[in-house]
Formats: structure tokens, C-alpha cells, sequence
């Protein structure tokens, strides 16, 4: 059932505003554009991660004006601010690397310290590469304040032509793959450089149901972002859209007393987790997800994903290890479909309270998506494999237990020779030396969420 309470659209900065000794804060707010009208409005943070970097986050300054003009329609006063992003697309392959989860816990400490210390009433957070999605999520947790998440968006895939004559449909992942393809003779220079040329051909987030679109899915399925926003791509004029109602959304949610930990209960954890298991998501989800639960303080461990994905089939034929990009699940209905699925199948906790004030299963009747197409996304009663796309396995390799994306295979026992290399430069100079045989089993060590920061 959707809440109706109702309650301060002001608890935090009044602190700023209200009163004599205020007058030098207000002095300074009038600076940036308020002025008398706007001082019994409340004041909504913008976060966002916009950069030049990398083409996730370009949309970004588009959406960020959107925001604003719903906050102001819904009565509002926005405060943009930033924060940074760091790229695993260009990071990976060298030192930049052990920056990447540490920019993290960075997103998410720097959006907090400005939400304090300016004392504003909410937030919308935007974010569009792997690690700034997690980090605003916890920084929501962290607040818990009334709060929406709005993703940037995924890129198109793009059509390499090849020396053969041949077309191919490419994401980020056959950039990788050409450069072991190259190394082994197997794909020539020339290919390689066609493919670099238009992997990317816009603004956007990796196509594939890499780490964004993953948690972009799960920010969807937790109820922190509005209900079909995960899918669009970037360059789609339906975010704007989305990003319009998302600045309207979070004034609702003050006005209603909603905060974070209203949404963020152990049954969306586990909505998160089904919906992560049926895409056969990235296994960075469960590092970001177990992050974001302790944010909030609930107690999420390896055996609920365990736990979950015995119960939840793997449905999505998407890349890196399936036909199809997040363009393809967008043109079939979205993240709704696999929710929609999962509710009917009773896979999913329908009475989760999410942004738009109304509970999951009211907002997916309002949509009502369509049944799964049985081609990027298959029906249940015809999965692809029959529990989710992440397996957690114990050990004596792993006692504590480890994470396998078993979406990308059908056996249960693969053998090969082990080669253990000490940090990934020794593992890419393998690579490149041709000294990496078909069968190795890859064990790179040291690269972790601890050993890899350093």
C-alpha cells in the first residue's frame, strides 16, 4: 500500500534560512539566485558525476537541468552540485586501476559531506559509470533523507565494418577481445582499429549488462529510481523525461515523510538481488549491493545471493555473454518486464515501498509491461539456465565464499592448468607475449577490493 503521511518539507535547512543569525548564510544563498519567495521552499540537492572523462557521464549535465526544473515545479528550490567518476574503460590495464572502488567510497563520502554540511532537505543523484551508481546509492543510505537515483543512460552499440566485408554489432567487450584476438594472430590490426572506431559510437554507459547497467537495473528493483528509467539510452529523449519527474519525485517524497531507509528494507536487498540473478548481472553487483545494505544497516551476506539465485532463473540473453545490449532489453519493455515476471512468478516482494510513493507491484500494474519477447528475454517457463546468472561457491580456494557470473557457461566442472599471475600487468604481458594457451584457467592475484587499492 502506498503512504500517504505527510510531513516538514524543511527538517534540515531551516538551519540555514530561518532566524536573525542566519542573516549572513542567506545573504550568501540570495548570491546564487534565492531570494525571499524561496525561503519556505525545500532545498533539493543535485548531486551529479557529470565529467569529460568518459562518455558515461555526458548526458549528465542535460539531465541535471531536468532535475531542476521538476524540483522547481513541484515547489522546490534545486542546489546542483558535483562530484567525481573515475572510468573502468580507460582504468583498467594499469595503475589507474586501484583507484577505481576507492572512488567509491570518495562518490559517496563527498556527496555526504556536502548534503551535511549545507544542511539540504533532499537529493537527486545522478550518476552514469560502474563505481559513481553504488557510490550514490550509499551516500542515499548513509543520509537517509528522501532521495532518487537517475542513471545516465547506456551508449548505442555500434557496427564495425570488417576487412572481410562483414558487419558486426560491437560494445566495449569485443574492444577487449580484439586485442587478445590480435595477439594471437587471430584478428588483424585493421580490425581491431574498425572496431575501437565506433564501439562508442555516442554518449552513454557500456551497452552490455556490464557493472552500470547492472546496478542501474538494481537501483530499479531496490525502488531508489523511477520505475522504467533503467533502460533508455542516453541520447533518448524519454530521460529527460525521467529526470524531470525524478526532481518532482523527491519533493513528493519530503511532502510524505519518505526517506531511504523507508525504500531500502532487506525484501528490495532481495529484489535487487532476483532482478540481478534473472539479467545474469555483473558480479560487481554483489560487492556494491552487500556495500549499499551495510549503508543503511542491513545485515546482507553471500548466502542470501546464494539463497536467491537458487531460486531465480537466468533470463536475459545479453552481453558480454548473451546476443543483445540494454538498447534491445529497452525496445522489449525495460527492467518492468523482468519485474513484472519475477512478481507474477512470486519471486519478487510486491509490497516495497519505492520513490513515486506507491509500492512495486502498484507501480508495475500501472505500467503494465508486456510479457517477456522469449528472445532477449525469455519466459520462465523457458530460462536459459534454471537458477541465476551469479553462483556463490565455497571452498578451500575461497573458505568465505566466491563469486562466479555462471551465466557465461553450462558446465559445472571446467579444468585447465592454473596460471597464477601476481597483479594484472603480469597477467596483460602474458597475454601479449602469446605465453596464454586455450584451456589456462587465469588467476591473477593480489587485485581484490583490498589487495587492488593497495
Amino acid at each position: 500500500m502506498s503512504t500517504q503521511r505527510h510531513s516538514d518539507i524543511k527538517p534540515r535547512s531551516r538551519d540555514v534560512t530561518d532566524g536573525l543569525e542566519k542573516t549572513a548564510a542567506r545573504g550568501m544563498l540570495r548570491a546564487v539566485g534565492m531570494g525571499d519567495d524561496d525561503w519556505g521552499k525545500s532545498q533539493i540537492g543535485v548531486a551529479s558525476s557529470w565529467n569529460e572523462i568518459t562518455p558515461c557521464n555526458l548526458s549528465l549535465e542535460r539531465l541535471a537541468v531536468a532535475v531542476k526544473d521538476g524540483v522547481h515545479a513541484a515547489g522546490g528550490y534545486p542546489l546542483e552540485f558535483g562530484t567525481i567518476s573515475v572510468s573502468d574503460g580507460i582504468s583498467m590495464g594499469h595503475e589507474g586501476m586501484h583507484f577505481s572502488l576507492v572512488s567509491r567510497e570518495v562518490i559517496a563520502d563527498s556527496v555526504e559531506t556536502v548534503m551535511q554540511a549545507e544542511r539540504l532537505d533532499g537529493s537527486v543523484l545522478l550518476a552514469g559509470c560502474d563505481k559513481s551508481l553504488p557510490g550514490m546509492l550509499m551516500a542515499a543510505a548513509r543520509l537517509d533523507l528522501a532521495s532518487v537515483f537517475l542513471y545516465a543512460g547506456s551508449t548505442l552499440p555500434g557496427i564495425a565494418k570488417l576487412s572481410d566485408g562483414t558487419e558486426k554489432q560491437v560494445t566495449i567487450i569485443d574492444a577487449f577481445e580484439a586485442v587478445g584476438a590480435c595477439s594471437r594472430g587471430l584478428m588483424s590490426s585493421a580490425d581491431v582499429d574498425a572496431i575501437e572506431r565506433v564501439m562508442c559510437p555516442v554518449e552513454g554507459a557500456c551497452g552490455g549488462m556490464y557493472t552500470a547497467n547492472t546496478m542501474a537495473s538494481a537501483a530499479e528493483a531496490l525502488g531508489m529510481s523511477l520505475p522504467g528509467s533503467a533502460a533508455p539510452p542516453a541520447t533518448d529523449r524519454r530521460r529527460d523525461g525521467f529526470a524531470r519527474r525524478s526532481g518532482e519525485a523527491v519533493v513528493e517524497l519530503l511532502r510524505r515523510g519518505i526517506t531511504a531507509s523507508d525504500i531500502l528494507t532487506k525484501e528490495a536487498f532481495e529484489n535487487a538481488i532476483a532482478v540481478v540473478m534473472a539479467f545474469g548481472g555483473s558480479t560487481n553487483a554483489v560487492l556494491h549491493l552487500l556495500a549499499i545494505a551495510n549503508e543503511i544497516g542491513i545485515e546482507l551476506t553471500l548466502a542470501d545471493f546464494a539463497r536467491v539465485g537458487n531460486q531465480v532463473p537466468h533470463l536475459a540473453d545479453v552481453k558480454p555473454f548473451g546476443a543483445h545490449v540494454m538498447t534491445d532489453v529497452d525496445r522489449i519493455g525495460g527492467v518492468p518486464v523482468v519485474m513484472k515476471a519475477l512478481l507474477d512468478a512470486g519471486l519478487l516482494h510486491g509490497d516495497c515501498l519505492t520513490v513515486t510513493g506507491r509500492t512495486m507491484a502498484e507501480n508495475l500494474a500501472q505500467i503494465a509491461p508486456p510479457d517477456p519477447d522469449g528472445k532477449v528475454l525469455r519466459a520462465l517457463s523457458s530460462p536459459i539456465h534454471p537458477t541465476g546468472g551469479i553462483t556463490i561457491l565455497h571452498g578451500s580456494l575461497a573458505p568465505e565464499g566466491a563469486v562466479v557470473k555462471s551465466a557465461g557457461f553450462d558446465s559445472h566442472i571446467f579444468e585447465g592448468t592454473a596460471r597464477v599471475f601476481d597483479g594484472e600487468r603480469a597477467a596483460m604481458d602474458a597475454l601479449e607475449d602469446g605465453t596464454i594457451t586455450a584451456g589456462d584457467v587465469v588467476v591473477i592475484r593480489y587485485e581484490g577490493p583490498k589487495g587492488g587499492p593497495g
